[in-house]
């Protein structure tokens, strides 16, 4: 499938939020800066972006569930359990060995359970960005039982799973992790996102040149309602953060995704896209290395110190990030693709060949 630059600049950006967001949660925490926290609803653009993406590329209709779930586990498994171990044993190497968490929560976080971390009380996997994929991760079984049925049927099936659960809370207020998690009002904009992707497929979205005032202004009015409800918890995964940071992001994927034909094949952004997935999992790290080089160096932040400190942690997590995404990410991808998937498809053309 052709790239949709839109989506690829989109993804960019929604990693860079989030690697502010966490930035200016770093100046506030450990050096008492002030900072507007603005970034965190990148996530939502995340989610929104996953179901369009999840729509479109099986339009072919010709991918099993089976083969769906195994190249989504070739995708974000490989770099996550990477991360995750590498952090696990160097917690264990470096770290105060009384304070390392149960082996337990580490076959949790491996294996996308939600649970609540014996350190924060929160939901959170060790690797804490790794939140989100467990929202991933149960989506795309919900969207691998959707392969099984026509594609009419199939926008039915996952709707309807996914606002059945949401609603359920109106029922049972859920209790465990697991019911926060599987309940939550987030888990619709994976369907929102797939939504998109019909209205894409069918060019229902404006395309036009006139358009083009209308699509930057739904962007416009998304990014300013991020603005204006940016003190949301980030930790929120109530409806209330799917009405003020979900639905803005809906707008805006809707007025990038009307943009398409103006946009053109932009090296750098398009680079950050890909690389993503790697800003995404890594930028706590850097950001973490860069905080102890400025406690080190024994500093408190005034205003413009403040700024350097985003501007070079942003920077440094973004360079990180794209580091990782050619040196571990796709060399990872490749080597178990080669071993997973690369020995079906011989197998098939020497059968085919056969006969």
């Amino acid at each position: 499938m052709q790239k949709i630059w839109s989506i690829q600049y989109l993804r960019a950006a929604a990693a860079l939020m989030v690697v502010l967001f966490h930035a200016q949660g770093m100046a506030s925490e450990y050096f008492g800066a002030r900072a507007p926290s603005f970034g965190a609803a990148g996530v939502d653009i995340f989610f929104v972006i996953s179901g369009f993406i999840m729509w479109t590329t099986t339009a072919s209709g010709s991918i099993t569930p089976l083969s769906f779930i195994q190249h989504r586990i070739l995708r974000i498994v490989p770099l996550y359990w990477t991360i995750t171990l590498l952090l696990y044993f160097g917690w264990f190497i470096f770290r105060d060995r009384a304070a390392l968490p149960p082996v337990a929560d580490l076959i949790q976080s491996l294996l996308f359970i939600p649970y609540f971390s014996t350190r924060s009380g929160e939901i959170q996997p060790l690797l804490i960005a790794g939140w989100t994929l467990n929202f991933e991760m149960f989506f795309y079984l919900v969207f691998a039982g959707g392969l099984l049925q026509s594609r009419l049927r199939r926008l039915l099936f996952v709707g309807a799973v996914l606002c059945g659960l949401v609603s359920l809370r109106l029922w049972v207020p859920p209790a465990t992790a697991m019911a926060l998690t599987y309940t939550s009002p987030l888990m619709i904009e994976f369907a929102i996102g797939c939504l998109i992707g019909i209205a894409y497929e069918n060019r229902a979205l404006p395309r036009s040149a006139i358009i083009v005032c209308a699509a930057v202004l739904l962007i416009a009015a998304g990014l300013g309602t991020l603005f204006a409800t940016m003190s949301l918890s980030a930790a929120d995964i109530s409806a209330y953060r799917f009405v003020c940071w979900g639905l803005p992001a809906a707008l805006i994927v809707i007025g990038g995704i009307c943009l398409e034909p103006q946009l053109r094949h932009w090296r750098l952004p398009a680079l950050l896209g890909d690389a993503s997935y790697s800003i995404y999992l890594t930028h706590s790290v850097a950001l973490a290395a860069l905080k102890n080089v400025v406690v080190f160096a024994g500093g408190a932040l005034g205003l413009t110190a403040t700024i350097l400190f985003l501007i070079a942690g942003c920077l440094l997590s973004t360079a990180t990030g794209v580091a990782v995404y050619y040196l571990v990410e796709k060399p990872l991808g490749g080597f178990f693709k080669a071993m997973v998937v690369q020995p079906g498809q011989k197998r098939a053309m020497v059968e085919r060949s056969a006969v």
